[in-house]
């Protein structure tokens, strides 16, 4: 039988090097204040306990950003430094929805680099060059689409265990008592991803027709959603339009 998901896929809130245009890969930079502040829309929307599963990466923007959007949405004021960059009970942070680890080339601009007839190419057809001392776009690639399959076995076991739901509840409950929303109603199956902007790239390019790496855009700080179908080999669907 197929499996239909919704799936939230949230870029992280915006860092300094967001707002200076540098290559911002494995380097683990935080969010700006100002960037927490415009992540408040999203914690409007996602404080509900909505989400049968939320996967993060690993990477401190990422988990900042999770903070913030799970945080009590009746409460003004944002979580503090500590608060923000903790880890979630429940929540799985996963190291393959970092983004393109950019090697020689992290922090800088296209200013800087423009010269380089290496970066020129990787610029034009980025499959056929690696950053110095980065990551290929196969390596890439791959580990996206590992995380898709590893998604698909994520939610089969869910629904296998939906018969025993005490099987889930332990986790559940301990973000309940840390204050988040990673909730029990089971009413349709969405997911959260927090990750970054390649890697929300390349999802879409995997799962929407006729969709290339550079034909979706998504800001810091803002929200693609998704609804996909599993049909037992990959994952396959459309935007959602808010």
């Amino acid at each position: 039988m197929d499996m239909r998901i919704t799936l939230h896929l949230v870029r992280h809130g915006r860092t300094l090097w967001n707002e200076e245009r540098r290559y911002l890969g494995h380097e683990d930079q935080e969010i700006l204040r100002e960037g927490r502040q415009q992540l408040l829309p999203l914690r409007e929307r996602f404080f509900t306990g909505q989400f049968v599963r939320i996967y993060c990466s690993d990477l401190l923007r990422c988990r900042q950003t999770l903070n913030v959007i799970l945080s009590d949405s009746t409460m003004a004021a944002i979580p503090d430094d500590e608060a923000l960059g903790r880890f979630i009970p429940g929540v799985e942070y996963d190291p393959r929805l970092r983004e393109l680890d950019f090697g020689d080339w992290e922090g800088n601009t296209y200013e800087d680099l423009k010269s380089d007839a290496s970066y020129r190419r990787w610029i034009d057809n980025p499959a056929e060059v690696t950053p110095p001392n980065g990551e290929s776009w196969e390596a890439f690639r791959s580990r996206v689409q590992a995380f898709l399959t590893g998604l698909s076995l994520d939610l089969k076991e869910l629904l296998h265990v939906e018969e025993d739901p005490d099987t889930l509840v332990q986790a559940e409950a301990e973000a309940e008592a840390a204050g988040y929303g990673l909730g029990t109603q089971r009413a349709g199956l969405d997911v959260l991803v927090v990750t970054h902007g390649g890697v929300i790239r390349q999802i879409a390019a995997a799962t929407l027709p006729h969709t290339e790496f550079w034909g979706t855009q998504v800001s810091p700080g803002e929200e693609l959603k998704l609804q996909l179908t599993w049909d037992g080999e990959r994952w396959q669907g459309v935007r959602v339009s808010e």
